[in-house]
């Protein structure tokens, strides 16, 4: 495999990414794809005009390798309508570079209609990566339209990918049932243990930690609540959202002590870990959060509700701690159990099943399975179909070149 292009989702840019402590973490599998000679040139489609002088940037403070590139769209489609255009338009504009591309990869459902699109106009193979369905959050939050366009597309893209990646049990399920003849793999989010060393000690006194955007779903008014009535501390990460206003008046007028800590890079926020013993994560539906997967790496003690991703990696008194609902309630009583035990073990045995299960070694031979079967496929089909094509240009007595 010498050249692997991947689809961001709609809007994203490097200097989003950068700005959220998420680049050097969502480029880590790439990196270890060329530290191990297994690629030789990384291609972005991105949807930052300026991205370009921004990888330029990063490559000279040493942050991401020099073969790395980025296909941008032209300063005409800077705008956000210019963008959604671009997703449409921008496989034809860069049509010359995709072409010598060995295989497509996306990251999440939006934006895969781009790497679809790509893939019909080059001919190259596609690796369909998502994260939690964007179909299911839709129905959840009740926007029936948005549901539909949504299961559309990923119905579309499912059905013409020549390999699906999602992460957890459930969502394989969920896919897999939308074609027979696409193979769904588990690809697992990951976790860099170089940067994730153990906590060294475990106590009630340290404020608790929440990692995640600002936004109804994660349920942070609740997580507020029960901390307050336990007396204890809570320290809020993030990187996006629309509550912080809100959530900032909620606490004062309960007298909740919460700080707000806005967002730090990725490998920082591993270094924060050792600041505390508990970390939380009780929303109302997640798939398979990385920072709980980090948090636990750590060695903290996690906190979460019986959602799709939280249920795959807590397992009730042995790696975590679920909440019996999403209510305050519940939340302060799951809270109250992991503050009264203090257990260490649990910490031990979340690092533990991260280890096994969660760590970017294994995601990146997991992935690199995925694309060369995928590619050695496609190249076994171009030689099937030249092979009939020859045949049948020697039966009518037609010249084959």
């Amino acid at each position: 495999m010498k050249r692997l292009v991947l689809f961001t989702p709609l809007y994203v840019t490097f200097e989003k990414e950068r700005r959220f402590g998420l680049l050097v973490r969502n480029m880590a599998q790439y990196v270890k794809f060329i530290e191990r000679n297994e690629l030789e040139e990384f291609c972005i489609f991105t949807y930052g005009i300026n991205d370009a002088a921004t990888l330029v940037a990063l490559q000279r403070e040493g942050i991401l390798p020099a073969c790395f590139r980025v296909l941008t769209p032209p300063r005409w489609l800077g705008s956000k309508f210019g963008q959604v255009l671009y997703s449409v338009i921008g496989p034809f504009i860069h049509r010359a570079e995709l072409k010598k591309a060995d295989v497509f990869r996306t990251q999440q459902v939006s934006g895969s209609w781009t790497a679809l699109i790509a893939k019909l106009l080059c001919n190259k193979p596609l690796l369909f990566r998502l994260g939690y369905p964007l179909s299911v959050r839709f129905r959840t939050e009740g926007k029936r339209l948005n549901y539909l366009v949504t299961r559309f597309i990923e119905r579309l893209v499912v059905r013409n990918a020549d390999h699906v990646a999602v992460t957890s049990n459930i969502m394989q399920r969920y896919y897999g049932a939308m074609s027979r003849q696409t193979n769904v793999t588990v690809l697992p989010s990951y976790v860099d243990l170089s940067l994730a060393s153990p906590i060294s000690e475990y106590d009630c006194s340290k404020p608790i930690l929440f990692v995640g955007r600002l936004e109804p779903v994660k349920n942070i008014d609740n997580i507020i609540i029960a901390c307050n009535r336990l007396k204890v501390p809570l320290h809020l990460y993030y990187g996006g959202g629309n509550l912080e206003g809100h959530l900032r008046k909620r606490a004062a007028e309960i007298g909740a002590i919460v700080e707000f800590k806005g967002s730090v890079p990725n490998e920082e926020l591993m270094r924060i870990h050792h600041n505390h013993s508990i970390f939380m994560l009780c929303s109302l539906r997640e798939g398979m959060p990385k920072a709980m997967i980090e948090a636990m790496a750590s060695g903290l003690i996690c906190v979460g509700t019986r959602t799709d991703g939280v249920s795959e990696l807590i397992e009730h008194g042995r790696t975590g701690y679920l909440a019996g609902g999403f209510d305050a309630d519940a939340i302060e009583a799951a809270l109250a159990m992991a503050l009264k035990e203090m257990n260490p073990q649990i910490g031990w045995n979340a690092r533990e099943f991260v280890i096994k299960n969660h760590t970017l070694e294994h995601a990146v031979d997991v992935e690199l399975g995925i694309l060369k079967k995928i590619i050695a496929s496609t190249h076994a089909a171009d030689r099937l179909s030249s092979a009939e094509t020859g045949k049948s240009r020697a039966s009518t007595g037609r010249p084959t070149n």
